[in-house]
């Protein structure tokens, strides 16, 4: 009876033993389920750092968009607000232009109608000085202080924008009478054919407007005691004083002498002096 005891004794120790086993060693089918799942959950802590690192690299670019965009929107409205200014600015100086353009274009009128005076009055006077010039009847007249011989008078004369006097009526030899006190040359010749006498402007001479002196020898005379070419250039009074006539004379010799120009009329002022 004892041995079986014993051997009864012996198979609930093993039996414990083998029943405590497995609780010592744990669940084998819970430890392969733990170790499949602790990769997918490495993955999502991954995706989840990922996706954290893409969303604030997406905020951060959205930030700068969202700068950029202000600082134009800024930028934009600054020159905006130059282009405003600086129409505002053109718009004024137009506008002080045309005023500008106005004030100038009344200072021409103003300026036109003062010549046309100045014209007129110079037209029927002859008296009024005008740079070095005396105005007469609608010329200019010239009066040189130096001497010259007939050519180079002439060509004085041309240098001025003149000619030597041409002398078309009675009125005008008197005033240029009035202004002598000596001989002058004036643009009269008969170079080219003796006694046909010709103006510098290669009109004949008028037979009905001509001043020779008569009294005595007759002009002109071409005397040659002195030049043997004779005297084919014609002057304005002699050394004798005879200012009022016409002598003919050497045109080596120095004289003074008597530039002519026309004064530019305006059709208005030439409508005044026919009124």
């Amino acid at each position: 009876m004892d041995s079986i005891y014993e051997n009864v004794a012996d198979l609930h120790s093993i039996t414990d033993t083998v029943g405590k086993r497995p609780q010592n060693k744990g669940n084998p089918t819970q430890k392969q389920e733990k170790q499949r799942e602790d990769p997918s959950s490495k993955w999502s802590k991954v995706f989840l750092i990922i996706l954290s690192v893409s969303l604030a690299f997406a905020l951060g670019g959205v930030c700068a968009l969202w700068i950029l965009y202000v600082n134009k929107i800024a930028d934009f409205e600054s020159r905006n607000e130059q282009y405003i200014m600086v129409s505002k600015q053109l718009l004024a100086q137009e506008k002080n232009n045309i005023i500008m353009m106005k004030e100038l274009e009344e200072l021409k009128s103003n300026y036109s109608e003062v010549t046309e005076q100045l014209l007129f009055n110079a037209a029927q006077s002859c008296n009024i000085s005008l740079g070095g010039w005396i105005s007469c009847l609608g010329k200019l007249y010239f009066f040189s202080s130096g001497k010259l011989n007939w050519s180079c008078s002439q060509d004085d004369c041309v240098s001025k924008g003149a000619n030597l006097v041409t002398i078309t009526s009675k009125q005008e030899q008197e005033f240029l009478v009035s202004k002598i006190n000596m001989t002058h040359w004036i643009g009269l010749n008969d170079l080219d054919t003796e006694g046909h006498w010709v103006w510098v402007n290669n009109q004949t001479l008028d037979t009905q407007v001509q001043f020779w002196f008569s009294v005595g020898q007759r002009e002109p005379d071409n005397w040659k005691e002195e030049d043997p070419l004779g005297e084919n250039c014609a002057s304005l009074g002699d050394h004798l004083g005879n200012y009022n006539t016409w002598f003919d004379a050497s045109c080596k010799k120095h004289k003074r002498y008597i530039c002519e120009r026309n004064i530019n009329l305006t059709p208005s002022v030439k409508w005044k002096m026919s009124v």
